[in-house]
């Protein structure tokens, strides 16, 4: 089967899924400048049907029907996406959504990367949305919307009769969440240990655990990984095909991955913030994959290669910070 008919099969069965488009009741409040509070561990404002969307420091939610194109990817057209269209750092012409019949996405939700505060939103004082410091920019048109979240480092756009629900959802992604500073959580007492390549860590004892010596670039495309445990110790390399990234959103699934040998499950590691000190652990975040993945290089004393975490970043992120702060030596 081909990758866009075997896409548009999956889909449909995602849309099946669908409730519709459930209103997002966000509270919102009238801060000075100056306060920058941090958003809440374990906070979900994904409506009912609807699927979250991580890109970096940012997360949207929107129904499951919407398209996705990722970065580098041109925007779907009918018959994909025609409720509406989410489209994560798009270039050019993607911005608008340019190539697409008129009428094709009845909602278009943009998410571009900002590194400085626009002039347009200078003298404007933010308001708090999901407890994030959001500055609302001018547009002169009823049905689109403007929201720039310079903690996030993203200005993101919104057009369409959902473009206020979507916005709505706008939130520090379970990567900050999972990340951010602050006390360890407690690992809860129903978890359980799993030892491997000279790491302990606890997870839920309901994850299922596998153990495999093959590995291969493409894994879970970046976007979300395998349910429960797996164990690789990277012996052997399997050549299996890259598929395309799926234009759908993808749900975050939770689930923890350790490499003996090769960086994660995408083969690449890019520094993505301070190392972290964990029980004698140095731990470093990566910058990719940036969905919803937190990938970390962890040194082990005593081993002559570090080991690679991968963890899944599904719900508000508490899962994935306590994976992080169980890490210790075996």
């Amino acid at each position: 089967m081909r990758p866009r008919a075997l896409a548009t099969v999956i889909l449909a069965i995602v849309i099946a899924a669908s409730t519709g488009s459930e209103s997002v009741a966000a509270a919102i409040t009238k801060v000075p400048r100056a306060e920058r509070p941090q958003p809440a561990l374990g906070l979900s404002v994904t409506p009912t049907g609807w699927v979250p969307v991580a890109y970096g420091k940012v997360q949207v939610s929107v129904p499951a029907s919407f398209s996705v194109a990722y970065p580098g990817q041109a925007p779907f057209c009918s018959p994909v996406g025609e409720r509406g269209e989410l489209l994560i750092a798009p270039r050019g012409t993607t911005a608008t959504g340019g190539g697409c019949p008129a009428g094709s996405q009845s909602t278009l939700v943009s998410l571009d990367p900002m590194s400085h505060l626009p002039s347009k939103y200078a003298n404007e004082k933010p308001i708090i949305l999901n407890g994030v410091p959001v500055y609302l920019g001018p547009t002169g048109d009823p049905v689109s919307y403007v929201y720039y979240a310079p903690s996030l480092g993203f200005e993101v756009t919104a057009k369409g009769h959902l473009a206020h629900q979507v916005l709505g959802t706008l939130m520090a992604s379970p990567r900050v969440m999972a990340l951010a500073p602050g006390a360890a959580p407690s690992v809860p007492p129903s978890w359980h240990s799993v030892s491997f390549a000279g790491l302990r860590l606890s997870v839920p004892t309901a994850w299922p655990v596998q153990r495999t010596d093959t590995w291969n670039l493409c894994g879970p495309v970046g976007i979300a990984i395998s349910q429960g445990v797996t164990l690789d110790t990277d012996k052997e390399f399997l050549a299996l095909p890259c598929a395309a990234m799926l234009p759908f959103p993808v749900v975050p699934s939770e689930g923890v991955r350790v490499d003996s040998r090769i960086q994660g499950p995408t083969g690449s590691f890019s520094p993505g913030g301070a190392c972290l000190h964990v029980d004698g652990l140095v731990v470093c975040p990566s910058s990719t994959p940036d969905y919803s993945i937190l990938l970390l290089r962890v040194t082990v004393p005593g081993r002559a290669t570090p080991d690679f975490v991968s963890i899944g970043l599904a719900g508000g992120g508490t899962v994935a910070r306590t994976i992080l702060y169980s890490l210790q030596t075996a």
